[in-house]
């Protein structure tokens, strides 16, 4: 029996289907799912997931922050954003790179440490997924 998959932005359903497999990026670490993994929550981190569909074709988003929760062959996945190779704006994630870098170099009490790191991973990991070269 195949899993049935969601996966879920503040935007609306990014994905939805039938999957031998899904990837995701948990806290600890990647986190495999195949059909009758016991039931799970767990929060995930800035990262790629990856669902395999009943065809075997390999379906890959960039996602934010969420969690993911699995039950009776249902995963349920609710990140801040996810986004497919092909709508990563490289040039925009360059520039998101370069801004939280130096917010970070930054000596500035004002500057939110926490929210200018969590900026560099999206960029980082959007640049990678794209196939930018490492930063």
């Amino acid at each position: 029996m195949p899993l049935q998959v969601e996966i879920r932005s503040p935007d609306g359903m990014v994905w939805s289907g039938a999957a031998r497999t899904v990837v995701v990026p948990g806290t600890k670490g990647s986190m495999g799912i195949l059909p009758r993994h016991a039931p799970l929550t767990s929060s995930l981190e800035v990262g790629v997931t990856r669902v395999t569909d009943e065809t075997g074709k390999q379906h890959r988003f960039v996602t934010g922050l969420g969690l993911v929760e699995v039950l009776d062959d249902r995963v349920e996945i609710l990140v801040g954003f996810a986004e497919r190779p092909e709508q990563i704006d490289v040039k925009r994630a360059q520039e998101a790179h370069e801004r939280a870098k130096a917010r970070l170099r930054s000596r500035d009490e004002t500057v939110d440490m926490v929210r200018a790191e969590a900026a560099l991973q999206r960029a980082i990991q959007r640049l990678r997924f794209a196939g930018q070269p490492q930063i």
